[in-house]
């Protein structure tokens, strides 16, 4: 992620912009030109020694050597998409591999190119082909828009894809056009995520759409696409006598077909069945041996030609084909390790063995030309055909090929942990784990002999592999049809709980697993236990509806093995209504919480009671979960429950080991607010402070699994910090920790979306405190299009909150002065609080209130009387309702919303009914100001001054004495900027006393106990 969002590593292709990016733990991809030149356009050569040729060659996408066919209305759509009004735009073309999505890329590049669009590649960070620096050309600003190709997209972490996107952003804020097109084989979790990312965070509506089969296309079939195919490559191979070679009898039936790859291999085993007298295949899978066979016709034509011959055997090129094909291309060190690692069967060195892989499989040609280090084990092109070979040399495909017995043990002796003689394991993940796993999974949906035989052992002998795989790949394997429920249960186990990373594939093995689990159970707590486990795994990938739906089922099985044999079952009973309980305070569902919170903690303290010697991590737990749900019901007793807790947890001691100190954390953290809100801020800072320190500590031992607890500490302290005026030092840890969301986020949006936009919120509110207005307002506007989102995904959880962060970010903007914006705000708001109104949720009612007294101002700022009058009014009403309910609480706020709008009332002379309201408004504040004088002094003189002048204007001349005398000797009191208050009530009592001169006197003296000063009744004197 970067460090300094001063630019972006996109903003080095506009070389005189002179912009700088810091990237931690280096730069997360690099563009070149693509395709590079030279790697496209030209045919390889028909044959090397022997008229041997190499199909990986003739059939790779980007060597483009069959005419592109058909794809008319993709590139209608991609060329619409091209050219919309939008500055940036993001699209995903998916589909199998073989469907044509590099040949459709390389096809709209070269259209693109030839109206004076440049066009680029992204290469990510493990890509061993990706060049040593950008490597682009000059001139960008000037071209009619920027192309940027993204393939095998879903590889990519989620983070670094946001990060191109983020950068080449910056790009299209230069006023230049970018488009941004990523391949991809699945639209899995990864695209969800990415998706949801691309509209929240850029504001964007990626488009996708699945590439059909190009026979799909009218006037296109499948007939055609071979005969086009056969006479390209008859022509290439000089094979005249191979134009009238027939397709196979299986080209109609067989579904494999339906991919053009499929049929070019095809095209090209016949051409090279008549160029060498032999029967053509006829199914995908005899055509994908057949052309592995002449792969091997090229090794040994290599090894055997009688000048600068090929050491390797052809067995052994087999073999490192084999384990390019897993490994992907490595840098030279990581390559030999491989080789050596592998066991290659050949008595030559393992740096001999690559130079003999790369003079037959030279590395990407694009590599060289940008000054990038060579890299070594190519694998074999295109994919598909590589993933066949693996199967192929494999035991148990069921084919007429016989297989390499070498490959039977060669993924485990390539991946598997090293054994260690001194104990322990080394290298438990190497430079080419992920992309082998990848490989593997994916040809294992293909491939089933491959899960079985390779696959599926070597994750039983070897689980901790898994984690190296990443989420992704595992939420892949969980979807394979005939995955091995036992195995899918010791991943279960290895996944931690709550991993950023991890998430996304426990709940997709968790889902997987769920029935299977209920249908195999042996009892009814086991059953619940299913249905507790899998709610638990789905409420940390944020599907909470799912989550709540086995939770509650967890929950009703439990209770009632509970009510029938209570000792044996109150342990379980007492966890379930506990995750339960938090459960339903994570999903916004507080008031349904709150009953079962009251008996979580009634049911921990009769497990607790039942060893009291023993402290109870249920019982800290449940306390925790209590507070938290008082407080955010304004629940004064919620303090001396978060104080309990921070006790129990304490009393676990080291035991419990992590987790104790993680909840630890957390309780503190809570505890920091209860006692911030009590007016104990120094105790707060220093609860805070010490939640601070634990979370780092954990986060530098395991920062994936802590780094949530890490956000979530650096954003309380911050607050604290801001509450204690040290505004500079909490400004740099709510920094830090919405960088942490962001990075929490990208991961697992469902899970931590929530605390982003929250915490996003908060460092709003104090870049306004430090006069950083425009910051304020860019990140508040960041958070609330990332609020609307979640309401999206889940209205009954988020309507609320959206609500109230909508009012907010209006009122920031009428602080800025950008009132008609506050205004459009102010009824996004609105329209979602009477959706709650609707509802009869009345939780909301004092922030409706509020908005609506704000809206009054504005309004009537924007010279908008009656829509003015018609909020202010309504505001009253609420407040006077919420007062009658809670006086103590609401009487204020009723107060001055009943001055504002007799304010309102007489600007637009309505007089008497401005009067009645100002009259009990004045009553309201005197009430008030017995109670706190030092207060609400300022609020009552401003509406005695009010009420005054009210009274003078309807000519109650002897009324208005009393309230502007108050009003004067207040303001006395007051500080300078309220003095204007002595004058202005002076010039009322002027005017009473124009009015009505001796009964103003006297009302005046009987008042004050004072004759009426001739200054103040002749001011002119």
């Amino acid at each position: 992620m970067k460090l300094q969002a001063v630019a972006s590593g996109f903003a080095r292709v506009f070389q005189a912009a002179g912009d700088m990016v810091v990237y931690e733990g280096g730069e997360p991809y690099r563009l070149s030109v693509w395709p590079p030149t030279g790697s496209t356009g030209t045919a390889p050569p028909a044959g090397v020694g022997g008229g041997s040729v190499l199909p990986s060659e003739l059939l790779r996408a980007g060597g483009e050597v069959v005419d592109f066919t058909g794809r008319t209305a993709e590139l209608d759509r991609l060329r619409r998409w091209r050219d919309s009004a939008d500055a940036m735009g993001v699209c995903l073309v998916h589909g199998p591999g073989g469907q044509g999505k590099t040949r459709l890329a390389l096809q709209a590049a070269a259209d693109w190119r030839a109206q004076s669009w440049v066009v680029l590649g992204a290469f990510h960070r493990r890509d061993r082909q990706a060049a040593p620096a950008f490597a682009v050309p000059v001139g960008l600003e000037s071209a009619a828009g920027v192309l940027v190709v993204v393939d095998y997209a879903e590889r990519w972490d989620t983070s670094d894809l946001l990060t191109l996107l983020d950068d080449t952003h910056v790009g299209a804020g230069r006023g230049v056009r970018v488009r941004v097109l990523l391949l991809a084989r699945p639209t899995g979790p990864w695209w969800q995520n990415l998706a949801f990312r691309i509209r929240r965070d850029l504001g964007l509506a990626a488009e996708r759409f699945e590439l059909p089969p190009v026979e799909d296309e009218p006037g296109v079939s499948r007939a055609a696409l071979f005969a086009a195919a056969r006479d390209r490559f008859a022509e290439l191979l000089d094979v005249p006598g191979a134009r009238t070679a027939e397709p196979p009898s299986a080209l109609a039936a067989e579904d494999d077909y339906r991919l053009v790859l499929s049929v070019h291999m095809a095209a090209l085993a016949a051409v090279l069945s008549v160029r060498r007298s032999t029967e053509p295949p006829e199914d995908p899978v005899e055509v994908s041996a057949y052309l592995l066979d002449r792969e091997r016709d090229h090794w040994i034509a290599l090894h055997h030609r009688a000048e600068d011959a090929v050491t390797a055997t052809p067995d052994a090129m087999g073999q490192l084909v084999y384990t390019a094909t897993l490994t992907g291309p490595l840098g030279y060190d990581d390559g030999r390790a491989a080789v050596g690692r592998v066991g290659i069967e050949s008595a030559q060195v393992p740096g001999q063995l690559l130079k003999d892989h790369a003079r037959c499989y030279p590395a990407f040609r694009g590599t060289s030309e940008v000054g990038g280090p060579g890299t070594v084990l190519e694998p074999l092109y295109p994919d598909r055909l590589g993933e066949d070979y693996l199967a192929l040399s494999t035991d148990g495909h069921g084919h007429d090929r016989q297989p390499d017995l070498w490959a039977d043990g060669a993924p485990a002796r390539l991946l598997a942990p090293r054994p260690d003689p001194a104990g322990g394991t080394v290298e438990t993940g190497t430079a080419w784990t992920r992309h082998a796993l990848t490989t593997l999974i994916e040809a294992a949906a293909r491939w089933p002999h491959l899960a079985r035989t390779q696959l599926h052992p070597l994750l039983r002998a070897h689980p901790e592999l898994a984690l190296s795989a990443g989420g992704p790949a595992l939420a892949v394997l969980a979807r394979h049809p005939d995955i091995d429920p036992d195995l899918l249960e010791t991943l279960d186990l290895l996944l931690p709980w709550g991993h950023v990373d991890l998430d996304i594939a426990a709940a997709a093995i968790a889902d997987r697993l769920c029935q299977y689990r209920l249908d195999t159970a042996s009892s009814d707590a086991r059953r619940a236990l299913v249905h507790e486990n899998t709610a638990l795994r789905f409420s940390g990938v944020g599907q909470y509806d799912r989550a709540l739906a086995h939770s509650e089922n967890a929950l009703t099985g439990y209770r009632e093995l509970f009510l029938s044999d209570r000792a044996a079952h109150v342990r379980n009973y007492a966890r379930a209504v506990t995750n339960h309980t938090a459960l339903l305070a994570e999903a916004g569902l507080r008031a349904e919480a709150l009953p079962h919170s009251f008996e979580a903690l009634a049911v921990q303290q009769e497990l607790a009671a039942l060893d009291p010697d023993t402290p109870s991590g249920g019982l800290a737990r449940a306390v925790a979960n209590h507070a938290r749900l008082l407080a955010a019901e304004g629940n004064g007793a919620a303090r001396q429950y978060s104080e309990e807790a921070v006790a129990l947890y304490r009393r676990l001691g080291d035991g419990y080991g992590d987790r104790r100190m993680s909840d630890l954390a957390t309780v503190l953290g809570d505890h920091a607010l209860r006692l911030a809100e009590e007016g104990n801020p120094a105790e707060a800072l220093a609860c805070s402070g010490e939640a601070l320190a634990l979370s780092r500590e954990l986060a530098r031992q395991d920062r994936s699994a802590h780094l949530p607890l890490l956000a979530a500490s650096l954003n309380r302290h911050s607050g604290q910090l801001a509450d204690l005026g040290r505004l500079l030092e909490a400004l740099d840890h709510s920094e830090e920790a919405l960088a942490r969301y962001r990075e929490l986020a990208d991961a697992n949006p469902g899970a931590h979306e929530f605390a982003l936009v929250l915490a996003a919120g908060g460092r709003a509110l104090q870049l306004v405190r430090a006069g950083r207005s425009a910051e304020a307002l860019s990140l508040s506007e960041e958070a609330l299009a990332r609020y609307r989102e979640l309401v999206g995904t889940d209205r009954r959880a988020h309507l609320r909150g959206c609500a109230v962060f909508a009012a907010g970010h209006a009122t920031l903007l009428a602080q800025a002065g950008r009132t008609e914006e506050a205004l459009v705000r102010s009824d996004e708001a609105l329209r979602l609080l009477r959706e709650l109104t609707e509802r009869n949720e009345d939780a909301h009612l004092p922030v409706l209130a509020d908005l609506l007294a704000k809206c009054g101002g504005w309004l009537a700022e924007a010279a908008q009387p009656e829509a003015a009058l018609a909020c202010s009014e309504e505001a009253a009403a609420l407040y006077e309702d919420l007062a009658e309910r809670d006086r103590d609480t609401h009487l204020p706020h009723f107060a001055a919303a009943l001055h504002n709008y007799a304010l309102q009332l007489a600007d637009v002379d309505e007089t008497e009914e401005a009067l009645a309201c100002s009259e009990y408004a004045f009553v309201l504040f005197r009430e008030l100001l017995e109670q706190d004088r030092d207060g609400y002094l300022g609020a009552y003189v401003r509406c005695a001054v009010k009420l005054g002048q009210l009274l003078v204007a309807d000519s109650q001349f002897t009324e208005a004495v009393r309230p502007l005398v108050e009003a004067m000797l207040g303001a006395r009191q007051l500080p300078e900027e309220e003095q204007w208050a002595v004058g202005a009530s002076a010039g009322f009592l002027h005017l009473a006393y124009a009015g009505a001169p001796r009964a103003v006197a006297a009302e005046f003296r009987e008042t004050t106990g004072l004759e009426m000063p001739d200054w103040m009744k002749f001011p002119e004197l």
